[in-house]
């Protein structure tokens, strides 16, 4: 644990290239070949509106963005309720392991209980072996028996 306090607020507009700057490092992270093409515009269209299509919580320590999370309701017909998708979740390499990611995750498990969500869920590669383990140590079900399918429209 870093000796400073972590803390987790919800990114505003003041953020945006800070979040972009997030959405670059965790699709570099993830293999990402091409050049990211997210424009600012976009970003803000999505984010800050009245209607909002997801939100962003961001992980600081001393006050500096070391960490965040991008995340939306979905929707379970199993449940008949809400749920609460993780759509990304990163935090800068050298402050991994030092309770960041675990503050986001339950973070985001009091966003969803407070609205009353069924579940949370998210994908992560199966080659990463580390982010497995520490979902696993969450509490999280690794589901072997699912696919994520894409079409791109």
């Amino acid at each position: 644990m870093p000796s400073s306090e972590i803390t987790i607020r919800i990114a505003n507009l003041k953020d945006i290239n800070l979040i972009h700057s997030f959405i670059a490092k965790k699709a570099e992270f993830d293999g990402f070949i091409q050049p990211l093409q997210l424009p600012l515009e976009q970003l803000q269209k999505t984010l800050f509106t009245d209607s909002p299509l997801a939100e962003v919580l961001l992980a600081e320590v001393n006050q500096t963005a070391v960490g965040f999370a991008l995340i939306y309701p979905t929707f379970s017909s199993f449940l008949a309720q809400a749920t609460l998708w993780i759509d990304d979740l990163f935090v800068l390499p050298d402050m991994r392991h030092q309770g960041v990611g675990t503050a986001l995750i339950e973070e985001i498990a009091e966003i969803a209980k407070l609205r009353n969500y069924g579940r949370i869920e998210w994908t992560v590669a199966t080659r990463n072996t580390l982010a497995i383990n520490f979902y696993r140590k969450q509490g999280a079900e690794i589901l072997d028996n699912l696919r994520l399918c894409r079409v791109v429209v």
